[in-house]
């Protein structure tokens, strides 16, 4: 049976714990039915996982106790980001929930020439963040990616990673261009249609080495949710 996770800011981790998020209460009461001595999962998004139980089940609130740490881990220093193109939404939320529960350390969306032009607002960026924490809570996981806000393509070009990849089936293959010693690693997916031609002279002037994921083309999401399986698989066992 798997465990009953919820996530509670770091700041509000104390002895006893009244929620009144409408979304919890009801997943606590209604859906799961919880009474009171039941146990809760509670983790703090900064590696760390207490048990609590169940004290009091009111009509708007649910009150746990905490009993215990369960889990305490350290941010792993093997780091994969994950860049790729906006596109369309149902696919963006694919992307997130996937490589999340895979373990990437961070998303950075980007727009480029071929990529879906959509309004950023800052409520997506909300939606994205609860999609994302979703799929750590289901995962298991403790420390859960964090997001930028959309930026241009020449701004994530420049961004200061040590290892900077891009996918692309003129590329070489991951053990080529990864070592033992390789911690950190920017991963950019293309959009459909690919990087531009001045898009990929842009990416080699700042750095970036072309990886091969596959000899056949794959769509953004496919590529976004196999590179980050084949890069933590790789660093994983280095």
């Amino acid at each position: 049976m798997s465990k009953i996770r919820i996530y509670i800011e770091p700041g509000k981790i104390e002895d006893l714990i009244e929620i009144e998020d409408k979304d919890i209460v009801h997943k606590l009461k209604n859906v799961l039915r919880l009474g009171d001595g039941e146990q809760v999962y509670v983790f703090d998004g900064k590696g760390k996982e207490y048990v609590y139980a169940v004290k009091n089940v009111r009509k708007n609130k649910v009150f746990l106790g905490k009993s215990s740490i369960s889990r305490e881990i350290s941010a792993s220093d093997k780091k994969i980001v994950l860049a790729f193109p906006l596109t369309k939404e149902s696919k963006v939320d694919f992307i997130l929930q996937k490589t999340a529960e895979l373990g990437v350390s961070g998303f950075i969306p980007y727009v480029c020439e071929r990529s879906l032009r959509v309004k950023f607002t800052s409520s997506k960026l909300e939606r994205w963040k609860k999609i994302i924490m979703e799929a750590v809570r289901q995962s298991q996981a403790l420390w859960p990616p964090f997001i930028d806000s959309v930026c241009d393509f020449k701004d994530l070009v420049k961004s200061n990673y040590k290892i900077k990849l891009a996918a692309s089936i003129e590329g070489k293959k991951i053990q080529d261009i990864l070592s033992v010693k390789s911690k950190e690693v920017l991963i950019a997916i293309g959009p459909e249609g690919d990087f531009s031609p001045s898009e990929f002279t842009d990416l080699e002037e700042n750095n970036f080495k072309f990886v091969n994921l596959s000899s056949n083309l794959l769509k953004v999401e496919t590529a976004a949710i196999f590179s980050v399986g084949l890069i933590k698989y790789f660093l994983d066992e280095s």
